[in-house]
């Protein structure tokens, strides 16, 4: 049986490589995100969609995060990060990017941040913050 790119055997170990080796905020957010935590999304890790492998992706809902470090924040890395964004939006993906540091300054932001997007996605307006729900 012949595999698909994104399930090549290249892009298998690629992403068990980048898995093995996650840095403390891909490390960290994956906490949050694991075992459907944050609105009962299931979110895989480092997951190939030729020719990128992105952090996070929540495949049924086509919701991508992105951890961005230091090789994000400077011109060349945010140009990269543009194409890289295009190109998923244009095979239906939505994408966030969150700063890595923000990860550990003000993770409750960050999750915040997190569950309005996948709110976002839905069309459906997340209750504000000590708002009565209905």
């Amino acid at each position: 049986m012949k595999r698909s790119r994104a399930r090549s055997r290249e892009a298998i170990e690629f992403a068990r490589a980048q898995r093995a080796g996650s840095n403390e905020f891909a490390w960290t957010l994956w906490q949050w995100l694991r075992g459907r935590q944050l609105g009962q999304i299931k979110f895989r890790r480092e997951v190939p969609i030729p020719p990128y492998t992105v952090d996070f992706c929540c495949v049924a809902r086509k919701l991508v995060i992105e951890v961005d470090g230091e090789s994000h924040m400077d011109g060349s890395g945010r140009a990269r990060d543009r194409i890289r964004d295009e190109f998923l939006n244009g095979q239906g993906y939505k994408v966030l990017r969150i700063p890595g540091y923000d990860v550990i300054r003000d993770g409750r932001a960050v999750i915040e941040r997190i569950e309005r997007f996948i709110h976002e996605s839905e069309g459906v307006e997340p209750n504000p913050p000590n708002a009565p729900k209905t």
